[in-house]
């Protein structure tokens, strides 16, 4: 098929500093692209034509959509993450409320996306959706810069979607509870807070980015097929969390939030890969468990596929580690404000990339002579 006529979407997982790791397997892709068009400046918002990120997946996916390349978003993520999570000064706050202090994670987004960028912008080269909770209806909240979305219409003037900063949305899509405040952004009349999305069930936003760009509500309507669309999805490592060995320490009330927050993002994760492999023509992927398999070889749900599928992530338990050359990061813990897990997580993601992530992949889907993806 002409690459014309085909969609690429990209989808991001959030994940904390782990997200070094998606950062890792997304170098790999942009120099695989870039070989394979022969354009060195290449960019990955010049082969995604849609671009989703929950949390730290919404970092990069802002960034990807605004044309930074790998290696400035690498050295943005490596050199900001300790600023991003700077202790909160006020000792009360810091065991009561959040961890860390949401004015630096602010000042530090603003200086990256720019203060006036609006999720509307001409800057966008790319469509973008980041995933956060609203707190007044408990739900997630999908934000796109599509501009046929419904409430991105310019009927409803400053109340449009397309009008609020890039930055906030950003940050309200990392608010992770016990770590920073919620964000609140005021709509219309009326102040809203957000919590990061990965506590809705789209920490792993890939299924819904499907969904939003297909589902005539969403008022996009790109056509499926295996040979028209696929569906990249990036993982920051799964981290199963062993509750029945808790020490004394993490029965503790805020460890015990963490504790389930990060179970959450474990179980919808996966359950979210599932459904993606469910109806894909699946050219990548680690099995998902002993009983289901990685599901390549099965026939896709009503016989048909609506898209290729392709899931790059790591497990990092002990074994998961050992299977991809990295036993000896076993002894990290892994969470997600572990700053000083950053060379580990740097070292896992290239591993995941250079074993998981080939040129065969992107045969079907090649890349254009054009620079930016199609906004519509």
């Amino acid at each position: 098929m002409d690459a014309l006529n085909q969609r690429k979407l990209l989808a991001i997982d959030g994940g904390g500093i782990r997200g070094l790791l998606a950062v890792r397997v997304l170098s790999r892709i942009e120099a695989i692209l870039r070989d394979q068009s022969g354009r060195p400046d290449l960019v990955l918002a010049d082969y995604f034509d849609y671009i989703a990120g929950t949390s730290a997946g919404a970092i990069l996916a802002a960034g990807l959509a605004l044309g930074m390349s790998m290696q400035q978003l690498d050295a943005l993520f490596t050199s900001d993450a300790r600023a991003m999570f700077a202790p909160t000064a006020n000792i009360v706050k810091r065991m009561l409320f959040a961890r860390y202090d949401a004015s630096a994670l602010r000042n530090c987004l603003q200086e990256i996306f720019g203060v006036d960028t609006t999720l509307g912008s001409n800057r966008l080269r790319t469509l973008v959706m980041l995933v956060m909770l609203n707190a007044r209806t408990n739900s997630p909240w999908p934000v796109s810069s599509n501009p046929k979305a419904k409430y991105n219409d310019a009927q409803y003037g400053v109340e449009s979607n397309l009008n609020f900063p890039l930055w906030q949305l950003v940050r309200a899509s990392t608010a992770a509870p016990y770590f920073f405040e919620p964000e609140r952004i005021r709509v219309g009349t009326q102040d809203y807070l957000f919590y990061d999305g990965a506590l809705s069930s789209l920490n792993n936003p890939a299924f819904k980015l499907f969904q939003m760009a297909t589902l005539p509500c969403y008022r996009l309507e790109w056509l499926t097929g295996a040979d028209r669309m696929l569906l990249v999805s990036v993982g920051t490592g799964l981290f199963p969390k062993e509750i029945h060995k808790q020490t004394l320490a993490e029965k503790q009330v805020a460890s015990t939030l963490l504790i389930a927050m990060q179970s959450l993002m474990f179980a919808s994760t996966t359950e979210v890969d599932m459904q993606c492999r469910g109806f894909a023509r699946v050219l990548a992927g680690d099995d998902i468990d002993g009983e289901v398999g990685n599901l390549s070889s099965e026939a896709p749900i009503g016989g048909t596929p609506l898209f290729s599928y392709m899931r790059y992530n790591a497990l990092l338990t002990p074994e998961g580690l050992e299977a991809i050359g990295c036993a000896d990061l076993a002894n990290n813990a892994f969470r997600l404000d572990d700053v000083n897990a950053m060379a580990a997580c740097s070292e896992i993601g290239e591993a995941v990339g250079r074993l998981q992530v080939k040129p065969e992949h992107f045969a079907s889907f090649p890349p254009t002579a054009e620079a930016g993806g199609r906004m519509c």
